[in-house]
């Protein structure tokens, strides 16, 4: 699967697609015209995976959760993003990359890492040896409880130490599909509950021990709530909320931020342990 925290955004944008699986069906003459005899529980799936599609696709905002197993470890974000490429949330990619996330359209990003975090940095430079744990204490010290401030554009060195690379809500809607496939076969199971909301599962046909399972709101509209993909024995869990909520990404005060050049050179130094 994906290897970094950094291609998170680009899972989400594409788990809104179910896969095409094709499939073989009896066309049959009925009045008049040819048709596919279609399974209830089908056609519901593929009227429910539509509207929740378009409804995703036409949001202004929208929190996205992604949750998923890679070579590295588990990893986690949490992020409510705009139409103006504004967000907020979390990250978890890891005991040394874990903390919250400003990203304002246009300005600077903002990154405070945990508490936990930094004394996971603190511990792996212990192990480098006195020189390198005496430097990191230094720097991870400027770090507590604050936020490093992270140009954006080249040369703000961004790259080397952003859990997320866009907030860009347009690029994962863009790349959602306006309806299922012609082959895809989806079916709508029972109303159940996860995460205490009531969701109508749809779930598309397993092939080869892969399998996507797409949740959708039982009550109101159908708005996408989530999304599980098993691929190659990995799974990776999606989840979404606070459609239409305001997205409060404000620069914090002075006083509690830290130029990310004070950690290191382009910043990459407080992780250089």
């Amino acid at each position: 699967m994906r290897r970094t925290m950094v291609r998170v955004v680009a899972v989400g944008a594409a788990v809104g697609g179910l896969a095409s699986c094709g499939t073989d069906r009896e066309v049959t003459y009925a009045g008049g015209t040819l048709e596919k005899l279609v399974p209830e529980d089908e056609r519901r799936g593929r009227e429910l995976a539509t509207e929740a599609m378009t409804l995703f696709r036409d949001a202004d905002s929208v929190r996205i959760g992604v949750e998923m197993d890679t070579p590295k470890g588990h990893q986690k974000v949490s992020l409510l993003m705009d139409r103006n490429s504004n967000c907020t949330g979390t990250f978890d990619a890891g005991p040394a990359q874990r903390g919250d996330i400003i990203m304002i359209a246009g300005g600077s990003t903002y990154v405070r890492f945990s508490e936990a975090a930094l004394a996971e940095i603190r511990r792996m430079a212990a192990a480098r040896g006195p020189e390198t744990a005496a430097r990191v204490r230094e720097r991870t010290a400027l770090a507590s409880g604050k936020y490093l401030k992270i140009p954006t554009g080249p040369g703000g060195g961004a790259r080397r130490v952003m859990p997320v690379n866009s907030c860009d809500l347009d690029k994962f809607t863009g790349a959602m599909p306006g309806s299922p496939g012609p082959n895809d076969v989806i079916k709508a199971l029972p109303a159940t509950r996860r995460h205490g909301a009531a969701v109508i599962p749809l779930i598309e046909n397993e092939e080869e021990g892969d399998r996507t399972s797409v949740y959708v709101a039982a009550k109101g509209k159908p708005y996408l709530l989530g999304a599980e993909v098993e691929e190659n024995g990995r799974t990776m869990e999606m989840r979404m909320s606070e459609y239409g909520e305001p997205v409060s990404a404000v620069a914090p005060t002075a006083a509690e931020t830290v130029d990310i050049s004070k950690v290191g050179p382009a910043g990459g130094g407080l992780f250089e342990v």
